[in-house]
């Protein structure tokens, strides 16, 4: 038709910015095919940039990724707000495309106007296989914004215990074995191991595998998988119960108490909202509902987990217990609970 390659758009996109804006692999190599310029950029955002941000598999994405950094796409040119491609992926969930970002020589601690890093900005979207992934590859967990937080601190802030667990205790352990990569070879085979598509990378992982990786733990999967035991199950376990579990090793158990010891103690750290304050923000109300459900959420597992061990072992209870005082607290409880409910929904009326 004799349009060219580079017209744009009436708001300034190239055919080859929107291609790679949905992650159209397909399209566009058509487009850099036919001399479309991989580096080209519109008040500083560029193709690589829109490709990371691209809402699409993260599998399209991926190659979209590698197409435009064979072509000489910047790894490290910033936008407006300083803000690289590896933040964008970092930013949207995308543990694959951050590995090669890094690979193609993404600074991994780079950081935008407002002090983020890529592992702050995952950190504050909640994506726990990008957090690992950071880690891994040497992320500086100990990088601070210009409000003077750090990714830890945020977590704590969202009030994400698993997040807080992976920046604190695992993420020792994982730039401990990154830095033990003082072979360069080897550091760049562990790095575009990514570009292989068929391997997963940490996508798959659910918030249990995240954990026990960071713990370097990742031997008792399998086994804990097999027990349908879940995250929350595990941060109530006892020493007598990982044995039950199979977990004989007085290492791993070790490992696991002294980690739950923790993170137990480092909840009762991440302070409530006063809720006795004259004046509360929406925020704070939103937090305080939140922390409440996941006490609550908690509070019914261990009683669960109660539950079964009792089922297991009814004839010790009925034979060795004493049964009144348990009882008259059993429906002193029921009566918490109730009435807690009964709070809740007028809570929930008044709004």
């Amino acid at each position: 038709t004799g349009i060219s390659i580079e017209s744009s758009f009436q708001f300034g996109w190239t055919p080859l910015m929107c291609a790679a804006s949905v992650a159209d692999f397909a399209v566009v190599r058509l487009l850099l095919d036919r001399g479309a310029n991989a580096c080209f950029e519109i008040d500083k955002y560029t193709v690589l940039m829109a490709a990371c941000a691209a809402h699409a598999s993260e599998e399209n994405i991926l190659k979209t990724v590698e197409l435009l950094l064979s072509r000489n796409a910047d790894p490290n040119v910033t936008c407006r707000r300083q803000m690289t491609p590896l933040m964008y992926a970092a930013r949207k969930g995308y543990p694959q495309v951050v590995a090669l970002l890094v690979a193609h020589g993404s600074h991994i601690n780079a950081q935008d106007e407002n002090g983020y890093s890529a592992l702050i900005w995952a950190t504050e979207q909640g994506h726990k296989n990008v957090i690992f992934k950071l880690l891994e590859l040497g992320a500086d967990k100990n990088l601070q914004t210009k409000d003077k937080k750090t990714a830890a601190e945020l977590a704590k802030i969202n009030k994400s215990l698993e997040v807080y667990s992976l920046l604190s205790m695992a993420a020792n352990h994982l730039q401990e074995r990154w830095h033990e990569m003082i072979n360069g070879e080897a550091k760049y085979k562990f790095l575009t191991a990514v570009t292989d598509h068929r391997v997963g990378s940490y996508a798959a992982f659910d918030d249990m595998e995240v954990f026990l990786h960071g713990l370097g733990l990742e031997h008792v999967i399998g086994l804990l998988k097999e027990k349908d035991i879940s995250l929350r199950q595990l941060l109530t376990t006892q020493k007598d119960e990982l044995i039950q579990i199979g977990i004989t090793n007085p290492g791993d158990q070790q490992k696991l108490l002294d980690a739950v010891k923790e993170l137990q103690t480092e909840e009762r750290r991440i302070g409530d909202p006063d809720m006795m304050k004259l004046e509360v923000s929406d925020d704070e109300f939103l937090r305080f509902l939140q922390k409440l459900n996941t006490e609550c959420s908690k509070l019914a597992v261990s009683v669960q987990a109660i539950n079964k061990h009792f089922l297991k072992n009814s004839h010790k209870v009925v034979l060795q217990w004493p049964q009144t005082e348990s009882l008259i607290v059993c429906k002193d409880l029921i009566c918490s609970v109730e009435k807690l409910g009964e709070e809740v929904t007028k809570l929930k009326d008044l709004l």
